[in-house]
């Protein structure tokens, strides 16, 4: 018998690190999400972050990444 089950895609873990006013926002941004009853996670922003990045045109990025002073 054949179970109609979706398959979760398989996270690695990955070790960024973010400045302190960073850690501030992702945690503000996701009591915003839980206010609206929206579950989420550090892990979970990053994720979104990443795949907004990837839409992104790479002149803004690289642009954006020119005026990052964090090493």
């Amino acid at each position: 018998m054949k179970t109609n089950q979706t398959t979760q895609p398989q996270l690695e873990a990955a070790t960024v690190y973010l400045l302190p006013d960073h850690q501030i926002v992702l945690e503000e941004l996701r009591l915003k999400l839980r206010r609206r009853g929206i579950k989420s996670n550090k892990s979970k922003l990053v994720r979104v972050a990443i795949n907004f990045l990837q839409e992104q045109n790479i002149e803004d990025i690289i642009s954006r990444l020119q005026l990052d002073r964090a090493e």
